[in-house]
Order: structure tokens, then C-alpha cells, then sequence
């Protein structure tokens, strides 16, 4: 890169060994900024991915109950001229099931963004955890009468939490556990109070999730790559769930094996100075 002279003037020499480690530091510092740069530019690329991914799935999952809406109300309005009033109801019903799946999947979009932007509010207070699971298990098993759900505990307890966020949290684990074990018909529901904490776990005897995937499957937007295309779903509602649960100070697992099933659980505390002192 450079030389000297002899004889070696000790101040020359000084000022270049002093220029070439400037130098040195400078290099080294530019690298050190273009690396976190290329780190930027990855990650704001993943991120990019994540939402372009997501706008299409969402975008896909809208449109399906949209358009069989659109099919269905066609269907009844050709019943209702050749004046059959039971095929008629029959194409109301189905067509207000799908207005139901796409009522779910705003709501959850909804969640998400006032999560994001830390809006979501929740309204805490006494309530029975009895009730809230058991009119959450009601609700599901009449819309899916083919499945038996088992209550198997019970908690006579008042307990202080957002009743209706808790309930949407057992809601959306009964739904998964139902939608991810075709071919099967049970599902247990378990609850019970220990040391000022409420446990709630839904098990089902589905497909199951593998371990490398467990530690995934509360983060936004993951899906189960293989079951992506099996099962519709946005990938956010157990991220929604797990937000909920955080915010009552609570914890939110799963337990699974493959082909043998899933359980799903959420402890949380059951006082208030408990939750309050947990948000602080």
C-alpha cells in the first residue's frame, strides 16, 4: 500500500502507521454500516413478503364466502320464483353461514389492526368463568351438531378478566379443533382453579402439530405450510389469542402430537391486583 525510506524519519513513520489506521477504522466502520444495511434491506424484504403474502391469502379467504353469498342469494331468488319455500330456506341457511365466516374473518382483520396500533380495548371486571365457557361450548355445539364437546371441570368461581375477549379466545380453540381433526367427532374442554389461576385447555384428536412447528403457531400470520392449502384461515387468530391472554398476564401453550391430536390451554390469574400488577 505504501512505503518508507531508510533511514527511517521516525515522524514519517508515525504519520503513516497513524494515517493507515485511520483508514483501517473507517473501513472497518463502513463495513460494519453496510452490513446493518444489508440486514435493513432483508428484513424490510421478509416484511415485505409477509404482507404481500398475507394481502393474497386474506384477499382469497374474503372473496370465497363472498362469492358463494352471491351464489347462494341467486339460488334463492330462483326458488323463490318457482315459489319453493324449502329449498328456498335451505339456500337462506347456507348463505348465512358464509356471512358468519366472513363476519369472523373482519373481525379478526380488525383485531389485528387495533392491536397493531394499540387500540384494542378491553373491558375488565367479575364475571362467572362457568358461563363464559359454557356459553361459548352452547353456541358451537348448535352450529356443529355432529360433534360432541365434553365439559369436563368446573369452576364456580367469579373471576376478574374481559368476559367477552376470554370467551373469544375458548371460541377460536374450539373452532380450530374442531376444523383441524376431520374424521373425528369429540372434543374436551377442560377447566379448573388452583393457587388464584384460571387453566381452560380444548383437546382434539385431529392431525395434530409437529414440535418444530409448536413454538410457530402463535405468531402473526403462520400458517402450517402443509395445511395451508387443506384449511382456510388468515393465520392470525391465535395471535389474536395470545394477545388477549398476554394482556390478562396470563400464559398461552399448546401441546401435540401428530395424528394424535392437539390441546390448547391458557392460564390466567383470577384477581384483579394480580392482572393489574402483571400489565404494569
Amino acid at each position: 500500500m505504501d512505503y518508507i525510506t531508510k533511514p527511517v524519519d521516525i515522524n514519517v513513520l508515525l504519520l503513516k502507521i497513524k494515517t493507515f489506521y485511520r483508514i483501517y477504522e473507517q473501513n472497518r466502520k463502513l463495513n460494519e454500516v453496510q452490513e446493518k444495511l444489508l440486514e435493513e434491506i432483508e428484513f424490510r424484504k421478509q416484511a415485505e413478503h409477509k404482507k404481500d403474502e398475507f394481502i393474497s391469502i386474506a384477499s382469497h379467504e374474503l372473496k370465497t364466502p363472498l362469492t358463494s353469498v352471491k351464489g347462494y342469494i341467486q339460488l334463492l331468488q330462483r326458488s323463490l320464483n318457482r315459489d319453493d319455500k324449502t329449498m328456498a330456506l335451505n339456500h337462506l341457511e347456507k348463505a348465512s353461514i358464509q356471512l358468519e365466516k366472513l363476519n369472523e374473518l373482519i373481525v379478526d382483520l380488525l383485531d389485528i389492526s387495533k392491536i397493531e396500533s394499540g387500540k384494542m380495548k378491553f373491558n375488565m371486571k367479575r364475571f362467572c368463568a362457568d358461563d363464559m365457557v359454557n356459553n361459548a361450548i352452547e353456541m358451537l355445539q348448535h352450529s356443529n351438531p355432529d360433534f360432541k364437546i365434553t365439559r369436563l371441570g368446573k369452576t364456580d368461581e367469579m373471576i376478574f378478566g374481559d368476559e367477552m375477549r376470554l370467551e373469544q379466545v375458548v371460541i377460536n380453540f374450539i373452532t380450530n379443533a374442531i376444523k383441524y381433526a376431520p374424521g373425528t367427532n369429540q372434543v374436551n374442554v377442560t377447566t379448573h382453579i388452583k393457587d388464584e389461576k384460571l387453566y381452560l385447555a380444548v383437546k382434539d384428536f385431529g392431525i395434530g402439530i409437529s414440535k418444530e412447528q409448536q413454538h410457530k403457531i402463535f405468531d402473526k400470520f403462520y400458517r402450517v405450510e402443509e395445511n395451508s392449502n387443506r384449511f382456510n384461515g388468515l393465520g392470525i387468530g391465535l395471535y389474536i389469542c395470545s394477545e388477549i391472554i398476554n394482556r390478562h398476564g396470563g400464559t398461552i401453550g399448546v401441546n401435540s402430537v401428530p395424528d394424535e391430536g392437539s390441546e390448547f390451554y391458557f392460564i390466567i390469574p383470577t384477581t384483579e391486583e394480580e392482572i393489574l400488577k402483571n400489565q404494569i
